[in-house]
């Protein structure tokens, strides 16, 4: 592991993303209409920034992080700016209920719910991540590699449509009902479909060699087994239209046990197939 050291963050990074981000919210307090909501969006955009770089400025953590490796400073810069995110927007949403009924109660309790589902979904992937294994790293040296098989990206897909229908409804000329709708979107349907596709994306894996198959699978927890290739006595692949097109879907291996296994959102899971016949 290489050992770098990163370049210090200038103490004025977030004291000027916190002035920037006070601004903004006086303009979304004095402004109606229009101009009012681009200031909420700058100021969930740029409180979270001002919390993190401060973190990763001032908290042992973030100076930790900058005599680290690549990889090791990566991920801690992502917990920096997740955990930025997780705090603005509970303070926006302890300060929006504690003055709710007032203009700047309700400004604060939109930023507050707008960075939550940000904040819990980055969340999620620091924690799956850190809990997820590579199967490559449990190959034995009197193996050969035969095949990988990872996530595919086309698993964000759902989320990614929930997110556009959110804005059309939100900005569009649909009044209070759209609203309503996109905030439901926004607030429950994208949540759930994003934590579905991250953990399809990080914990769903195939490892084939010359003697085993190591299978990872599961969406909150990894679960990762290894079979016999002679114990593998059936394997099928499930893929809707989306699937064929981009080539990901659902892989599904069955032990002589009757044990069965399903893998989804697998990228090319009929080479896998494939390399098992």
């Amino acid at each position: 592991m290489t050992v770098e050291t990163g370049k210090r963050l200038s103490p004025w990074v977030p004291i000027g993303l916190t002035i920037a981000a006070a601004v903004s919210l006086v303009g979304a307090l004095l402004w109606r209409g229009g101009a009012s909501l681009g200031f909420v969006a700058a100021f969930v955009v740029l409180l979270p920034a001002a919390v993190a770089s401060a973190l990763m400025c001032w908290w042992p953590g973030g100076r930790e992080a900058r005599q680290a490796c690549r990889d090791e400073r990566r991920r801690r810069q992502v917990v920096m700016i997740s955990v930025g995110l997780l705090v603005s927007a509970v303070v926006t949403l302890l300060l929006g209920v504690w003055w709710s009924g007032s203009r700047p109660g309700n400004t604060l309790l939109i930023a507050g719910i707008l960075l939550l589902p940000p904040a819990v979904l980055l969340m999620l992937m620091v924690w799956l991540s850190g809990r997820s294994s590579d199967l490559g790293a449990r190959v034995e040296s009197d193996e050969s590699l035969v095949h990988d098989a990872h996530g595919h990206w086309a698993v964000f897909l759902l989320p990614l449509l929930v997110v556009t229908m959110t804005g059309i409804l939100a900005l569009g000329p649909f009044g209070v009902p759209g609203l309503a709708i996109a905030a439901t979107l926004y607030v429950i349907v994208l949540p759930g479909s994003a934590v579905i596709a991250l953990g399809r994306f990080i914990n769903s894996a195939v490892v084939v060699t010359d003697r085993r198959v190591l299978v990872a699978y599961g969406v909150l927890r990894q679960k990762t087994v290894a079979v016999e290739r002679k114990r593998i006595t059936a394997s099928g692949v499930k893929q809707h239209f989306v699937g064929k097109m981009l080539g990901y879907g659902k892989l599904t291996l069955v032990d002589r046990d009757g044990d069965s296994r399903v893998i989804p959102g697998l990228r090319r899971p009929r080479r896998v197939v494939k390399h098992l016949e």
